[in-house]
């Protein structure tokens, strides 16, 4: 059997659960207490239970049924509220669709975004994370607004690139194996830093080797985490608890590597520069 619930009978009551007052809510409802006490009998018929026990001479309170109705009452009036609020402001803000890489968005686009969400608390920012190389074309074919990412080369929507020293990154414990190739851990299909580790060992005359591999930027921040191995991460982008190892370790200097952002003009967003700016701060 299907039940429509009304709105103002819900309203009314979760207000008679909170007060266990007929009079009270029916001040609080701008109605006369007969009427509240109508709309809960009603909703109790409708649901076949009765909600609250109550009688000449007894105290008001919620029967099980009540009290687990209650939970879904609530729940079905603060959705409600939650939807005439979006469709009430959905005109008057603005959507801002950026799409960078897992490792950018847990560091320097979290410190922009802060910057900018001070400046412009009106707009709506959407994050995608996905690889630099599929970012580009998400953003050539409409699907997000701007694009921050390892650069991807000389592009009439590239607004700015900066270089960023790249680090050796491991955990604090950490130790490196002796007289075996160093231990590294990469994203699977390749398409990551691993060459400018292993361009770096190389050059020293040492040997490196891809021990663990996860398809996900995540995986690869366990595997460094647990002790596992080494990663390369743009240095800006190193959070606790995963620690710089250049020195430590005394390891070779890795070459450093561009960050870049793309941008497709909108009339309807006016944002985007000022996000922009707050990226290229980040960046430098």
């Amino acid at each position: 059997m299907t039940i429509s619930f009304d709105l103002n009978m819900l309203n009314t009551f979760v207000l008679v659960a909170q007060e266990l007052n007929f009079t009270v809510v029916a001040g609080k409802r701008n109605t006369v207490q007969s009427a509240v006490s109508a709309q809960i009998k009603k909703l109790e018929a409708s649901l076949g239970q009765p909600l609250l026990s109550r009688g000449r001479g007894k105290v008001m309170h919620l029967t099980p049924e009540g009290e687990a109705f209650l939970v879904y009452a609530r729940r079905i009036v603060a959705l409600s509220e939650e939807a005439a609020e979006t469709v009430r402001t959905a005109n008057a803000r603005q959507i801002l669709r950026l799409g960078t890489t897992v490792t950018l968005a847990m560091s320097i686009v979290s410190d922009a975004l802060k910057a900018f969400a001070d400046q412009r608390p009106d707009v709506q920012i959407q994050i995608q994370c996905d690889r630099s190389d599929r970012l580009l074309q998400l953003l050539e074919d409409g699907e997000i607004d701007v694009a921050f990412m390892m650069d991807q080369g000389r592009h009439s929507l590239r607004k700015f690139v900066h270089s960023m020293d790249l680090e050796w990154v491991c955990s604090r414990q950490f130790r490196l194996p002796e007289n075996a190739p160093v231990p590294l851990a990469f994203l699977t299909d390749g398409r990551d830093l691993r060459q400018y580790a292993l361009n770096a060992l190389d050059n020293a005359g040492r040997r490196g080797h891809v021990t663990h591999l996860s398809p996900h930027p995540i995986g690869v921040r366990a595997l460094v985490q647990a002790g596992l191995a080494l990663t390369v991460m743009p240095r800006k982008t190193i959070m606790e608890p995963l620690v710089p190892a250049s020195n430590s370790l005394g390891l070779p200097k890795l070459s450093p590597v561009a960050l870049g952002a793309y941008h497709v003009p909108r009339d309807s967003i006016s944002s985007a520069a000022l996000l922009l700016s707050q990226l290229e701060d980040a960046s430098r």
